[in-house]
């Protein structure tokens, strides 16, 4: 195994070290794509400081799931499979992010966790022929081939699966885990909010295994209690703000338009590959694109949480969360209040939220007292209060163009609940 070692200096983490296969993973184009793809999709529109990469975010997962196994005391194998779980669980992200998350779902019935199978697997590749011809691959499949690692095993941990040890998947994938510790400070530090302050030597020293699984200290519930109400804040103030989700319901409605959609081809993009691919597309694409480029956005033209509404006026929005029947209703907009098509947009966030972020209302944290387990619930009441706040401020929202938005506006409730 090469000895060679590089240093990376990362602002949140410092230096973080790469040594041993990792120098071969990290150089393989499934990761590299990475430095193209933004953290935190449109989020730059509003917090300018937003222009950290996916492979800066790996990177951290990557640091922190070795601090947590050497606090842990995990055997070198155990370390290497965690490590490399870490900074390859992101690889099937797309353009944007979670930006076009609901496409692939919608169009497929997948999500960038089985993109990031197929490629952990190398049964689909980021490249065409043209880049592979210039960059030679070695993929992902070729190194963790080559240094024995267990394909399957890294997609049980990332996917949080792993039974034959299940403190691995929880380290990456459950209601607290690296990923997340991650993504809030990292996030946190380039918004410029104040949420992200969380004390990271605190919670890895409160981390211990019991009975194959992860739980934490009693006198640990303290950085508990920090780390959940920072990710729902960083949801509510950052990853949901009003402004964001505009710019990306724009993104996602010009590629649903688009005649011929191939959502693996989409995805292989990088972002400014995708804007430039969709400014020679249509019309309609060339003007979202364009929008997009300069902030001249949608306005929101209607909003109103559920409990603004009478419980009839409730179930159409639940059945807005239904593709067609959200389409119909706004063609409905379009026809009668003569809007061109794709300057109509509804929002309904609830599946949206959940599909970026699964884990957003789990609170099952084991406490370990006196050798046994006990509900974290039972100790306090921010889990509770984390389950039961609303993360965005409309449980349902209309935006347009500024040309249309008074008329949508006044025209909004009757249209819509009729």
């Amino acid at each position: 195994m090469n000895s060679n070692v590089k240093i990376i200096r990362d602002p949140i983490h410092g230096d973080i070290k790469l040594e041993g296969f990792f120098l071969d993973l990290i150089e393989t184009p499934e990761i590299q794509r990475l430095y193209n793809i933004k953290q935190l999709g449109f989020t730059h529109l509003v917090f300018p400081g937003a222009h950290h990469t996916r492979l800066e975010h790996s990177l951290g997962a990557y640091y922190l799931a070795f601090k947590a196994s050497d606090s842990l005391k995990f055997d070198n194998d155990e370390k290497n499979l965690i490590a490399c779980s870490a900074i390859l669980h992101d690889i099937g992200h797309g353009p944007f992010s979670h930006t076009l998350e609901s496409i692939l779902r919608n169009s497929l019935n997948v999500d960038h966790v089985d993109l990031t199978e197929k490629l952990i697997l190398g049964e689909y590749a980021i490249f065409d022929n043209c880049e592979k011809n210039i960059i030679n691959p070695f993929c992902v499949f070729d190194v963790l081939s080559k240094y024995n690692i267990n394909h399957k095993e890294v997609i049980k941990i990332i996917r949080g699966i792993s039974q034959k040890k299940n403190y691995l998947s929880q380290l990456l994938n459950s209601t607290i885990d690296v990923d997340q510790l991650d993504y809030i400070i990292r996030d946190a530090y380039y918004t410029g909010v104040s949420y992200g302050m969380i004390d990271i030597e605190r919670f890895l020293q409160t981390l211990v295994i019991n009975n194959n699984n992860l739980a934490v200290q009693k006198k640990g519930i303290g950085v508990i209690e920090n780390i959940l109400m920072a990710r729902t804040l960083m949801y509510s103030s950052v990853y949901f703000h009003k402004t964001v989700r505009i710019a990306e319901l724009m993104l996602s409605k010009a590629i649903e338009l688009m005649d011929e959609l191939d959502p693996f081809e989409i995805f292989k993009m990088t972002e400014g590959e995708l804007m430039n691919f969709l400014r020679n597309k249509d019309t309609y694409q060339c003007e979202i694109a364009t929008r997009l480029k300069y902030r001249k956005l949608f306005k929101q033209a209607f909003a109103a949480s559920k409990s603004d509404l009478v419980e009839d006026n409730n179930e159409i929005i639940k059945k807005l969360d239904d593709k067609k029947f959200k389409r119909g209703k706004e063609k409905e907009f379009e026809e009668k209040l003569d809007i061109p098509e794709g300057h109509i947009i509804i929002d309904v966030p609830y599946t949206d939220l959940h599909l970026s972020e699964p884990r957003i209302d789990q609170t099952d944290i084991g406490i370990l007292v006196n050798d046994k387990i006990k509900k974290f619930d039972d100790y306090t009441p921010v889990g509770q209060a984390v389950k039961t706040r609303d993360i965005s401020d409309w449980d349902i929202m209309i935006i347009t163009d500024e040309k249309n938005r008074d008329i949508v506006s006044k025209k909004a409730e009757k249209i819509l609940f009729n």
